[in-house]
């Protein structure tokens, strides 16, 4: 950690100049909005032979292709808990990710919720279900996937990253956008390739920006 020389007393504008440097510094030691990204970036490419070989027999009334989803949404948040806690033991810092991590898995429980029960009542909201542009914006939201980009605004907020929000929002704008077309590959492509590319893309820059930081201020 750098060291920060001591302004001598009776200086308020020193000592609120250390503590704002403090607090930025301490803001970007806990920040590590690079991990989830790539985390997501392999479930969202995970997808990929579920989408392919899941449709077919059924588990219940629901085809293998949607117990993916919860699955390794909720193994990707303990993931991310495990890597935010090991890190603030490491530095001796605290975290600030608990309301990030409690939204994650509440998005997970209610997505899943709602899947299984339209697809086992084709009625449920039938006006949604439809190719007009507003079922195709809400259907994708409220998609397993959509969620992941939900709660990674809120990260970005939590963390106050600039550059974790800008990918977060150039994630919902590509999986918007896919939404909107159908894939022509039987594997989801070129939508899983599109959003885990800008999930894992994001997750690299962030890294090494963070390096890239970190190595600056030493």
């Amino acid at each position: 950690m750098a060291t920060h020389s001591v302004p001598p007393p009776g200086d308020p504008r020193s000592l609120l100049a250390m503590k704002r440097s403090l607090v930025h510094h301490v803001r970007r030691e806990q920040r590590g909005g690079w991990f989830p990204l790539l985390v997501f970036a392999a479930v969202r490419f995970g997808a990929a032979p579920v989408v392919r070989y899941g449709q077919g027999d059924r588990v219940g009334d629901l085809p293998p292709a949607m117990w993916y989803w919860p699955v390794a949404l909720l193994l990707a948040y303990a993931a991310i808990s495990w890597f935010y806690l090991r890190r603030s033991d490491r530095r001796g810092l605290g975290n600030r990710v608990g309301p990030y991590l409690a939204l994650g898995v509440v998005l997970v429980v209610l997505i899943t919720v709602y899947t299984a029960w339209t697809a086992t009542h084709p009625g449920f909201l039938a006006d949604l279900h439809g190719a007009s542009p507003v079922a195709l914006f809400f259907n994708t939201v409220v998609s397993p996937a959509g969620t992941i980009g939900l709660a990674l605004l809120l990260l970005a907020r939590i963390e106050r990253s600039w550059p974790l929000l800008a990918v977060t929002c150039g994630y919902l704008v590509v999986m918007l956008s896919s939404g909107s077309r159908p894939d022509p590959s039987p594997w989801g492509f070129p939508s899983l390739l599109l959003d885990g590319g800008v999930l894992l893309l994001g997750g690299i820059g962030l890294a090494l920006l963070q390096r890239i930081q970190g190595r600056s201020a030493a």
